[in-house]
């Protein structure tokens, strides 16, 4: 499952995937269990990789599912291109700092990280700059698929022209909609056809949890 999963992975950003790795923080707590004891970077391991990969896989085909069978109802993870100003100030910043990043997709963007990975001894700059091309990037977002043309269901970062959040129904509300949505498209097209949200209203519900996403940041 490892072999497969690094092969994926591999392909994934060969075809144009962007991985933005930010510091994630970790902590521990005295045993009251309300004083911090530790605050650290989370480490991520080959295992947090392996189950990342088959995620993405998962997440895609059941996009690829609701779409073909539930259609307009579809409940997708839109990720549109970054701002363009603010990416032109990252680059040239980067530029002053003797490195050259090419924003024009999200392939050449991570072939630019990848280059400055290789180039770059200073690991504190190659993390700066990481983290100021994550400014301009625009939140994904949640959204019914009927309520957009297709060519903005994309998501920019992944480099796919579909997505969406399924392999998370215990801790996030989006994915319990794509599970019912799912399940109606496995019961058949009366189903589908009797579903009891339109995709106003499930666009309204998209529309909730992004702002509830975003205030809770």
């Amino acid at each position: 499952m490892h072999k497969v999963a690094m092969a994926r992975r591999a392909l994934r950003f060969q075809n144009g995937a962007l991985a933005l790795n930010g510091i994630k923080l970790t902590f521990q707590m005295e045993d009251d269990g309300k004083t911090p004891s530790l605050c650290k970077p989370y480490p991520i391991r080959d295992s947090n990789r392996l189950i990342e990969e088959y995620m993405l896989i998962a997440n895609y085909l059941v996009a690829q599912r609701l779409i073909t069978h539930a259609g307009g109802l579809a409940v997708l993870r839109q990720h549109m291109p970054p701002l363009n100003q603010g990416l032109q100030t990252v680059i040239d910043v980067a530029a002053d700092r003797g490195f050259e990043i090419d924003g024009t997709t999200s392939q050449t963007l991570q072939e630019s990280l990848s280059r400055m990975s290789r180039e770059c001894d200073d690991e504190l700059t190659m993390q700066c700059i990481t983290e100021l091309i994550m400014t301009p990037m625009k939140p994904a977002e949640y959204i019914a698929a009927g309520q957009f043309e297709a060519i903005d269901w994309a998501h920019f970062a992944l480099n796919i022209p579909y997505y969406t959040h399924f392999t998370s129904p215990i801790r996030r509300y989006p994915d319990v909609l794509v599970h019912r949505l799912l399940q109606a498209t496995l019961d058949g097209n009366d189903a589908v056809d009797a579903y009891h949200q339109s995709e106003e209203e499930i666009q309204a519900i998209c529309g909730h949890c992004n702002e509830k996403r975003m205030a809770s940041k």
